[in-house]
């Protein structure tokens, strides 16, 4: 399980800044507080695998402290087949929503990542088919001989703050973040990669009820000075480094710039879902352009039977090393779901995926039950 390390001064400084924003509006309204509490536990086996359960729990509180702020606490907790444990402070949050005629929000300290229309249904009880897309923790094969562990996208809780206005049709966003959206960076961990800023835009438009476009832009440095290998830096079949040698030649930094589409069309008793990503990572060869895909449906059949399948691809070159190429995964999944009761709902699904590594599709038949509750 990862321990909790030393915080670094940035979030002692943004904590400080929030309480000494907040308590004078906390004093002014004579709060006395109001608590909503969420919890979720999910539990799923694959054929291949079906005594050795992926386990997560997920718990998320929002404390009212002043008129429009709220305070967002969420640890998680995860156990992956075979036995390891991990545990993350997903969020650890100020959060402000003006009663202007413009509504603003911002959100503050460990916030969810602002890219990525898969991020906000990453929780199980959220999440229509039993996985998630593969690309948000599958990392991507190194580009030049030297293995950053990116991601086309990552699943990540950044430090930072996010400003968003909406409308009735259109909503924007921007501010910066502590960490690229194609790396995780867990805050309270002592092997945490380093802080890097990143500015974050992003924007969509409603312009039929049920429907809705969006995009989102990320830029900033992904990669941090090291050194390279005395020689090439050996490879397996999948483009990834297997040398841990690091003397030779110093490492620049390098920067990526992070771009995703995305839309959702929902009528009736159907919704359907899907985002488009694009990475553009600078090496010390050329830069190296990642993409890929993740589109979803979900249908409802009966007050308790739903339907979802989805359907996920990512691609990325390997730029050196003896076979130089792309380098692509695909992932298709079938999903019938019931819910027993309120909070507990049972999942069968069918999955058949490739991976960066073997390009030989391997399928497997996946049980999940979830169970979520919400008290006031």
């Amino acid at each position: 399980m990862r321990r909790p390390g030393t915080v670094p001064a940035f979030a002692f400084g943004c904590v400080a800044m929030l309480v000494a924003v907040t308590a004078p509006a906390a004093r002014a309204q004579d709060v006395t507080g109001r608590v909503a509490m969420e919890a979720v536990v999910s539990a799923s086996v694959t054929s291949e695998a079906n005594n050795d359960p992926f386990l997560i729990f997920d718990a998320v509180s929002t404390i009212r402290v002043g008129s429009g702020w709220d305070i967002v606490v969420r640890p998680w907790a995860r156990r992956l087949p075979g036995g390891d444990w991990g545990a993350e402070m997903y969020q650890l949050q100020l959060r402000y929503v003006s009663s202007t005629r413009v509504p603003i929000r911002l959100d503050a300290g460990i916030i969810s990542s602002p890219l990525g229309l898969a991020t906000l249904e990453l929780r199980p009880d959220r999440n229509p088919t039993i996985n998630a897309p593969f690309y948000y923790y599958a990392p991507l094969p190194a580009f030049d001989g030297h293995f950053d562990g990116v991601r086309l996208m990552s699943g990540g809780y950044p430090l930072g703050a996010i400003v968003t206005a909406s409308g009735t049709r259109w909503d924007l966003r921007g501010g910066v973040t502590d960490g690229s959206p194609a790396q995780m960076r867990s805050v309270l961990s002592r092997s945490r990669t380093p802080a890097a800023a990143q500015l974050v835009l992003g924007g969509g438009v409603t312009p039929l009820p049920g429907l809705r476009f969006g995009a989102g832009l990320a830029r900033g440095r992904y990669r941090h000075g090291a050194l390279a290998p005395a020689a090439a830096l050996p490879y397996d079949s999948g483009g990834y480094g297997v040398s841990t040698s690091s003397v030779g030649t110093a490492l620049p930094d390098e920067s990526a710039t992070i771009v995703n589409l995305e839309g959702e069309y929902a009528i009736g008793y159907t919704r359907v879902a899907g985002e488009w990503i694009v990475d553009r990572f600078d090496t010390t060869r050329a830069p190296a352009v990642a993409r890929g895909f993740n589109l979803q449906a979900v249908r409802t059949l009966t007050p308790r039977w739903f339907a979802a399948g989805r359907a996920v691809h990512a691609s990325s070159p390997v730029l050196s090393g003896p076979s130089p190429g792309r380098r692509t995964a695909t992932s298709a999944e079938a999903t019938l779901g019931y819910r027993v009761t309120p909070n507990f709902t049972v999942r069968g699904g069918y999955e058949a995926y490739t991976s960066f590594r073997e390009r030989e599709w391997e399928r497997q038949v996946a049980v999940s039950v979830v169970w979520s509750q919400r008290w006031w």
